[in-house]
């Protein structure tokens, strides 16, 4: 009878599986991310640099050169939250240093758009990885009632 406890009480329960073994299907389309990029030109250094914190956050640390003067920074968290993913961006020297947060509103074809109306610029921030080890990034938004968008195109680095 003892033994009979022990076996029935040794059994792992498959409903408790199922809450240990969420899955992030969004955040791991975006994996593609992880790794070390890259845009070197005579005039500036881009880099952008993103790693696997856990199972649903990806993090992002990217900077810009001219000559050795740091001339743009900021941080990023990916991350996702029940059926939602969170882009929050940390732009050092802008926004009183304080997090701004988007949220994703598309992943069509590869092109992840995420979207924060009330933000003064960008309004979205995109990403797409057109061709193997690519990154083309834009931001896009208003600017004196102007539509403004630029660019980021990076390749993987060693």
């Amino acid at each position: 009878m003892l033994m009979g406890i022990l076996i029935i009480s040794c059994k792992s329960d498959p409903k408790a599986e199922d809450v240990n073994s969420k899955s992030y299907p969004k955040i791991e389309q975006l994996n593609w991310l992880v790794g070390n990029w890259e845009n070197v030109t005579e005039l500036e250094q881009s880099y952008e640099n993103w790693t696997q914190k856990n199972d649903s956050t990806l993090l992002g640390h990217s900077f810009t050169l001219i000559g050795a003067d740091t001339v743009f920074a900021e941080k990023v968290t990916l991350k996702q939250v029940d059926d939602e993913v969170f882009f929050t961006v940390i732009a050092y020297q802008q926004n009183d240093d304080k997090p701004i947060t988007f949220e994703m509103i598309s992943s069509d074809k590869d092109i992840f758009t995420f979207e924060n109306p009330e933000h003064d610029f960008p309004t979205r921030i995109s990403y797409s990885n057109p061709v193997k080890d690519s990154i083309h990034a834009w931001i896009s938004g208003n600017v004196n009632g102007e539509h403004e968008k630029i660019d980021f195109l990076f390749k993987r680095s060693n």
